[in-house]
C-alpha cells in the first residue's frame, strides 16, 4: 500500500476510535449524573436538558484539544525540523522516538540468557506514531541531506589542498624566470650571446611549465576526486577542518615507468641551476646506475623539488645538500640531508600541517604514491627527510 494511504487510513481509524471513546464517554458519565440526580438528589435544581448540554460541551472541547494536541505536536515537529535543515543542521533530531533493545534468543535451551544478542530498534512515541511514514520519509532525506553535505565539504577541502599546492609549485618556475630576467637586464654583467640563450631557453622553459600548472589548476573544477563514497569524512569532521588545514587528497594519478635514478640526478641539477641555490651546494648518488619503476613524474618531481628548494632556501650560503637514492626489495628511498640549521619542531608540525607549506605538499605527493616521508634531525644538526617508494611493477637494468 502506498505510504500516504497507510498514514491516511491509520488518521481514520485513530479519529473513529477517539470519536467513539467521546462518545462512550458522553454515554457512561450521562447515565451516572442522571443516576446521581434522581437517586441521590445532587443537582436537584439543574434541568436534566442543561446538565446533558454543558457536558456535552465540555467533552466537545476536551476532544478539540486531545484531537489537536495529537494532530498538531507533529506537525510543530516537523516545522522545526525542516527550520534545522533550512539553516544547515542536518542531524535527525531524535525526539519522536526511543530506542528499544530486544533480546535474541537462541534455539538451544541450554544457552546461557546473559550471552542472548541485544538488538535495537527504533519505536515511534505517540502522537508521533500516526505520521510514522512521513517520520520515515524526513529520516531518509535528512540523512541524504548529511551525506551529500559531507562530499560537497570534503570535495571543497580537496580541491582547496589541490589549488594550494599548484599556487606553491608556481613559485619555483616563477623565480626562475625572475632571476635570469634580472640577470639578463643587469647593467654590471655582460652576457656573451651563447649565455643570453642558455638564458632565454631556461625562461621559456619555465614559462612553459608555468603553462601546464595553469592549465592543470583551470581543470581543478573538473577533478574528480579518487574516493569511494563510504570512505568521505564525516560532516562533522569536515566542518572542524580549519582552514588551510592539510588533509588526505588523492590526487590525479598518471603513472609511467621510468628510470627514476636519471629523473632524480636531473631534478637535483635543476634545482643546483636555480638562482636562490646558487649559493647552495649540492650532490647525488645512487645505488644503482639504471632503475625502472612506476611512478607520477610531475607529482613526485614537485615533491623533490620542494624538498630541496626548502634545503636551499631555508639554509644559509654555503650549506651542503646531499642526495642519495638506494633501493630495497620493495621500495626505493630517497634521503635528502643538509647541514644546515636544522628546523624548529613546532615550525615542522606546522609546515606538515598546512596546505599552503611547501613540506605539507610534499608528503601529499608522496603518500598519493602510497608513499611515505619523514623528516628527522640530521646528525650534524641540520635535517633529514627521507622519502620512501614502494616498488609495484619495476625492472631493473644494469649498465
Amino acid at each position: 500500500m502506498n505510504p500516504m494511504l497507510k498514514m491516511a487510513s491509520r488518521f481514520l481509524r485513530f479519529t473513529l476510535m477517539l470519536v467513539a471513546s467521546f462518545v462512550i464517554s458522553f454515554l457512561v458519565a450521562a447515565v451516572g449524573m442522571l443516576y446521581l440526580q434522581d437517586h441521590l438528589g445532587l443537582m436537584a435544581a439543574i434541568p436534566p436538558r442543561t446538565l446533558l448540554l454543558s457536558m456535552g460541551m465540555m467533552l466537545i472541547v476536551l476532544f478539540v484539544a486531545v484531537y489537536g494536541w495529537l494532530v498538531g505536536k507533529p506537525l510543530i515537529y516537523f516545522i522545526r525540523w525542516i527550520n534545522r535543515l533550512s539553516k544547515g543542521n542536518y542531524t535527525e533530531p531524535g525526539e519522536h522516538y526511543r530506542i528499544k533493545h530486544y533480546r535474541k534468543k537462541h534455539d538451544h535451551k541450554e544457552h546461557d540468557k546473559e550471552h542472548d544478542d541485544l538488538t535495537e530498534k527504533p519505536v515511534y512515541r505517540y502522537p508521533f506514531v500516526l505520521y510514522k511514514e512521513l517520520l520515515e520519509q524526513m529520516s531518509r532525506l535528512t540523512e541524504q541531506l548529511y551525506k551529500s553535505e559531507a562530499e560537497r565539504l570534503n570535495l571543497e577541502a580537496k580541491k582547496q589542498e589541490w589549488i594550494a599546492s599548484i599556487s606553491h609549485d608556481l613559485k619555483t618556475p616563477l623565480s626562475y624566470i625572475e632571476g635570469y630576467a634580472h640577470m639578463l637586464t643587469a647593467a654590471e654583467y655582460h652576457w656573451s650571446d651563447e649565455e643570453k640563450l642558455d638564458f632565454s631557453r631556461q625562461i621559456r622553459s619555465k614559462t612553459a611549465e608555468m603553462k601546464q600548472l595553469i592549465q592543470e589548476l583551470n581543470q581543478t573544477s573538473r577533478w574528480q576526486v579518487q574516493q569511494e563514497r563510504g570512505e568521505t569524512d564525516s560532516l562533522q569532521e569536515a566542518k572542524k577542518r580549519t582552514p588551510g588545514a592539510a588533509s588526505s587528497v588523492n590526487f590525479p594519478m598518471n603513472l609511467q615507468q621510468d628510470n627514476i635514478v636519471d629523473f632524480v640526478r636531473d631534478t637535483v641539477i635543476d634545482i643546483a641551476n636555480h638562482p636562490m641555490a646558487e649559493h647552495t651546494l649540492f650532490t647525488f648518488t645512487a645505488s644503482e646506475p639504471v632503475h625502472m619503476m612506476e611512478f607520477d613524474s610531475k607529482l613526485f618531481g614537485r615533491a623533490v623539488q620542494n624538498v630541496l628548494m626548502n634545503a636551499a632556501i631555508h639554509n644559509p650560503p654555503g650549506t651542503q645538500v646531499t642526495c642519495d637514492l638506494g633501493f630495497r626489495e620493495n621500495s626505493c628511498l630517497l634521503v635528502v640531508e643538509d647541514d644546515g640549521v636544522g628546523i624548529d619542531e613546532q615550525a615542522l608540525k606546522r609546515a606538515l600541517y598546512h596546505s599552503g607549506k611547501g613540506i605539507a605538499i610534499a608528503r601529499a605527493f608522496i603518500e598519493a604514491h602510497s608513499g611515505h616521508m619523514n623528516i628527522v634531525k640530521s646528525d650534524g644538526g641540520g635535517t633529514r627527510v627521507e622519502i620512501t617508494l614502494p616498488m609495484l611493477d619495476c625492472v631493473v637494468e644494469l649498465m
